[in-house]
């Protein structure tokens, strides 16, 4: 039987579990917690999958200038 379940909607979930047992989650960049989700998920025999509305609403509320930003200071720190 197939089962899938939206990474992100994982990650928030966990997020919002952690912050009601007092504890102040900060997400890391290796790895990051889109990524450790898909992990967990299918290690349940579960496919992660991605909202596409939610990735293509987050995608249009960024500029391709701060996207590029983003990417060239990620590899100023290497």
């Amino acid at each position: 039987m197939y089962q899938s379940y939206d990474r992100n909607k994982l990650v928030r979930q966990v997020r919002e579990l952690l912050e009601s047992e007092g504890l102040q989650p900060v997400a890391q960049d290796d790895p990051k917690p889109e990524q450790a989700a898909m992990l967990m998920l299918r290690s349940f025999g579960v496919a992660p999958v991605v909202d596409q509305v939610e990735a293509l609403k987050g995608a249009m509320n960024r500029t391709w200038e701060e996207a590029d930003e983003k990417r060239s200071g990620c590899r100023s720190k290497d």
